[in-house]
């Protein structure tokens, strides 16, 4: 092969080679996941993103009178979206080193976790909501507040807002669960026979208003993006 037609076929194997490595890791089983893309999924992904408010709270300690930044983040996870499901039982089968079990304990490790991969969501969306602050006061008022939320106090405050649809209604709420997942809001699925979400939708919010920190949470999803195993998953 003369040089001239040597480097096109390197630059064409490089071309192919920068397109394989820059594939989303979703698009291998997840049982191949890392705990790097078991986070990724969970917390910055098409299914999952945060929102985060800052300001700056005093302190008291003997030698420190001065000021400190506070951040109040939120994180919306489409809970009934598979891959956010599988990234759960991911995250178990890390902790409990399940790679490393033989058939008999990955049977048994199975019946225990992996209920969430079978859950039907053909009737609903499922949004799950969890926080993270520094200020010890606003952690302990958030949690009562999830902890205390009924539907019916929530119905005029929190939604899911499409072009098609304009706000979508909540029609259950649950409060945080013991497994951390967090704070549970469901949603209809369809609306007069159609999803509430279409692939040609440009936008998808989660609104909420959050009286304990006096903040609006918009959170802005994709669903051109939200795309797994060839359909939108949300």
């Amino acid at each position: 092969m003369t040089t001239r037609r040597w480097v096109p076929a390197v630059f064409s194997v490089l071309i192919c080679a920068a397109f394989l490595l820059a594939k989303d890791f979703w698009e291998q089983p997840f049982d191949k996941w890392s705990r790097n893309d078991v986070l990724k999924m969970l917390n910055d992904s098409p299914w999952a993103a945060s929102q985060t408010f800052t300001g700056v709270i005093g302190t008291k300690d003997a030698g420190d009178r001065g000021e400190k930044e506070k951040y109040h983040k939120f994180t919306v996870r489409f809970f009934s979206a598979l891959p956010v499901r599988e990234a759960y039982v991911r995250m178990y089968r890390l902790i409990n080193k399940y790679d490393e079990m033989n058939a008999d304990q990955r049977r048994q490790f199975d019946s225990r976790f992996n209920r969430p991969l079978t859950l039907d969501f053909s009737d609903r969306v499922v949004v799950a909501l969890e926080y993270a602050t520094n200020d010890p006061d606003v952690s302990r008022e958030l949690k009562a507040f999830l902890d205390s939320a009924r539907t019916d106090t929530l119905k005029q405050s929190v939604y899911l807002i499409t072009k098609a649809n304009g706000r979508v209604e909540l029609r259950e709420y649950f409060t945080p669960s013991p497994d951390g997942s967090g704070a549970k809001f469901i949603f209809p699925r369809l609306i007069d026979g159609k999803t509430v979400v279409a692939l040609d939708d440009k936008d998808l919010h989660f609104d909420m208003w959050m009286p304990v920190v006096n903040e609006r949470l918009y959170i802005d999803f994709k669903p051109a993006k939200m795309i797994y195993r060839g359909q939108l998953a949300f």
